[in-house]
């Protein structure tokens, strides 16, 4: 019921907008059945709430025509009885409907409340997911850029918060700042983006019972306030840990292992190892920060950390056993559904000592890559005819063969030049070329093997 209005028109419905509760004396109802039924139809299909006839002044009791008539129109008939005054119905009905908005309002200022308590916690994301759900009285989820679940609240309803997987591509390719409301599993579902500084961190959706009312949709935004909140203090708070993390990474990749090594020790963070794998992403672009930030998440379940080096338009990993499976797979996906213009390649296990001389192969090897793919280096396969099998080389772990291969073959056996570029003592270079060739089971000073080594190992990133 929308107010309360009184009349004696024989037509008040100009002056109704639909939804009232209409009081009369029936002055103008004459008794006349005709007359009761067109008076009815026309409130009927104005939408008023009920008809109020007030029994005194006109009408000592209700006409049995305007009964029928109002059962015909599907038209609530009440009674005011005599001798109550409109005036006591009316102030009764606004005051009935103060108290109920002070309730609503007393009961939305409580669940924001609750919302603020749970966000300043000290599991802010979880306690911020259950309370909305609770509030809406349905469910309510927080999810990655990509769609993948951080907070689901109930439980049971993981299968419901899967279900928007389609609806967030199209809200990706919208923009940071574009929602959805669709409907799962006979719920309203509200899908709302997080965001910080332009850049899309995730999304929260929310469902319950149709329809959603504005007061849920209040405590929606509100929520999404709180988590976009959360997740810029948490991007600051890591910030200065992936500065440092990156200050490492680049010495390391300049070749200035101990600095590394000790800078990284000052700083707090995690030592280059003597070994590891590189992974470089290209075409990235802007969103950089966001690849790193999908990557701290991912690793956070793990409980590691990567030392990664951000350039103009690259970025490059030092990956150890530990956290190799998840880097890999995360880059995969983000580039699948965030960047598909980028690519990325994995080089081989390397001696960290060695990565300085290694660098130039592996930025050759990501400007060949495909848009979209992460090569794996490692796993492909020699495309040269006549080069010996790599494989043995390769998996070589006492010494860095092929390290000492290449700059060997790139300073074509002069054996000074190739030593002093690795660093090494020129006889310590000539016992590793001699353990290469034994491996290798071919002479590295035959041009023909020697061209299609070299050729092998630029198709593989390594040269």
């Amino acid at each position: 019921m929308t107010g309360v209005h009184v009349s004696e028109l024989t037509d008040p419905t100009p002056y109704l907008e639909g939804g009232e509760l209409l009081l009369t004396t029936g002055m103008e109802l004459t008794g006349q059945a005709a007359q009761a039924r067109s008076y009815t139809a026309r409130l009927a299909e104005k939408g008023i709430s009920a008809l109020g006839l007030g029994l005194g002044p006109v009408h000592r009791e209700v006409p049995a025509v305007l009964i029928d008539a109002c059962e015909a129109a599907g038209l609530p008939l009440l009674v005011v009885p005599d001798p109550t005054p409109f005036l006591v119905v009316a102030r009764k009905y606004w005051s009935l409907l103060a108290e109920a908005g002070q309730e609503e309002l007393n009961a939305t200022l409580g669940a924001h409340r609750d919302l603020v308590r749970a966000a300043a916690g000290p599991n802010p994301v979880s306690a911020v997911v259950r309370t909305l759900a609770g509030a809406v009285e349905g469910w309510a989820a927080q999810l990655t850029p990509e769609g993948d679940i951080v907070e689901v609240w109930p439980r049971r309803r993981r299968r419901s918060a899967r279900q928007i997987a389609e609806v967030l591509a199209r809200l990706r390719a919208a923009g940071p700042h574009s929602s959805a409301t669709l409907r799962i599993d006979g719920d309203d579902v509200v899908v709302q983006p997080l965001g910080s500084q332009g850049r899309l961190t995730g999304f929260v959706a929310t469902g319950c019972a149709p329809s959603m009312k504005t007061r849920d949709r209040q405590l929606v935004l509100a929520a999404c306030s709180l988590l976009a909140l959360q997740n810029e203090q948490r991007r600051r708070g890591t910030e200065a840990a992936l500065s440092a993390r990156g200050a490492v990474a680049r010495l390391s990749l300049l070749g200035y292992l101990d600095a590394a090594r000790a800078l990284a020790a000052d700083l707090g963070v995690p030592s280059p190892p003597s070994r590891l794998c590189v992974l470089g992403v290209a075409g990235a672009g802007a969103g950089a920060p966001d690849l790193l930030d999908t990557l701290e998440q991912a690793l956070a379940r793990d409980r590691c950390q990567v030392l990664a080096a951000v350039e103009p338009d690259e970025v490059w990993m030092l990956l150890t056993e530990q956290n190799l499976t998840t880097v890999r797979a995360t880059v995969a996906d983000f580039i699948a559904v965030r960047a598909p213009a980028a690519r990325a390649v994995v080089s081989r296990e390397l001696a960290t000592r060695d990565l300085a001389l290694h660098l130039p192969a592996l930025r050759s090897a990501l400007a060949r890559a495909d848009e979209g793919s992460v090569r794996d280096l490692a796993a492909d396969g020699g495309t040269f005819t006549g080069s010996p099998a790599l494989e043995p080389l390769l998996s070589y772990r006492r010494a860095d063969l092929v390290g000492a291969v290449v700059a060997y073959l790139r300073h074509r056996g002069h054996w000074e030049d190739a030593a002093k570029e690795l660093t090494i003592h020129r006889n310590t270079l000539r016992h590793r070329i001699g353990t290469a060739t034994k491996v290798l089971g071919a002479d590295l000073d035959d041009p023909d093997v020697a061209s299609a080594i070299w050729l092998d190992l630029r198709e593989r990133g390594l040269a």
